[in-house]
């Protein structure tokens, strides 16, 4: 399908859909964009890149598909930065979990072209890194593509096709819905995590270690807030409305349980898990 397709981040997400792609033959080569070399390096040595390069003033101008999968505060900066040497007819999309302000920004900056399509596959780990990029990793997982009016119509088939052909289960939303929605399936859920890890670092009995006491249960729960800080800060910054309307909800939760707790109400703390377990059963 692509000539030459740019990894801008070669981690989890930009490494393995470098992988997907050239396993199933959808790239002739893959050149990859960063700011770390031993990152790129290690990224070329175990077969991720073809080759890589460190400065915008090297891009290669033979790209036809260029990928953003960096923090989502850089996207929209880095493509200004490549913009010189960008063929027109280049497709450019991203990984991004925050759509709203990347589509808004891009569209304002590529008025005149390169095509833009808004694109987020929902597939992660706390794992990061080239180390942790695997060629499976979109096998049957949703990816929400966040085409605009603005958005070629030929750019969104291309792209629709790429993410099926990896394995993908591609759906069209519109960007606010989507921030929406991952506000509270996707970015709540970090937070949280978070904040229950911290909580458990602040809480001091006696001189015990509480780390060293946690089981499954604890590490289960919060295993995502694992993930990179400084991409979660750029989510919860970027996408900070939604994630403020789920904050609220969410401490409304908990002020529930609490007082439940406080009245030493056996029915409502009861009723409070039902919900949860019968919502939580409806979650594949």
């Amino acid at each position: 399908m692509f000539r030459t397709m740019v990894i801008a981040g070669v981690g989890l997400i930009g490494g393995s859909l470098a992988l997907a792609a050239r396993e199933r033959g959808l790239v002739e080569r893959v050149v990859g964009y960063g700011r770390n070399e031993t990152t790129l390096r290690r990224g070329k040595r175990i077969g991720i890149l073809d080759r890589y390069f460190l400065h915008a003033r090297d891009f290669p101008e033979d790209t036809d598909f260029l990928v953003l999968a960096t923090p989502v505060s850089a996207i929209a900066p880095l493509t200004r930065s490549f913009l010189p040497r960008l063929d027109r007819n280049c497709l450019i999309s991203d990984v991004g979990s925050v759509k709203g302000r990347v589509v808004a920004d891009m569209d304002r900056l590529l008025k005149a072209g390169p095509p833009f399509v808004g694109a987020h596959p929902i597939a992660g780990s706390d794992q990061w890194g080239p180390d942790a990029a695997r060629a499976d990793l979109f096998v049957r997982r949703r990816c929400i593509i966040t085409p605009t009016a603005k958005s070629a119509p030929a750019a969104v088939k291309k792209l629709r096709t790429f993410w099926r052909r990896v394995g993908a289960k591609v759906e069209t939303m519109d960007a606010g819905v989507h921030d929406r929605v991952l506000g509270v399936v996707s970015h709540l859920p970090h937070v949280a995590a978070s904040a229950l890890v911290n909580a458990l670092e602040r809480t001091k009995v006696g001189s015990l270690d509480l780390a060293e006491y946690c089981g499954s249960g604890f590490r289960d729960t919060t295993r995502i807030a694992a993930g990179r800080p400084e991409l979660w800060r750029d989510i919860c910054l970027l996408n900070r409305e939604a994630v403020l309307k789920g904050l609220r909800e969410y401490a409304r939760g908990i002020e529930r349980f609490a007082e439940y707790v406080r009245r030493n109400d056996g029915p409502g703390l009861e009723r409070e898990f039902e919900r949860a377990l019968a919502t939580r059963k409806r979650i594949t």
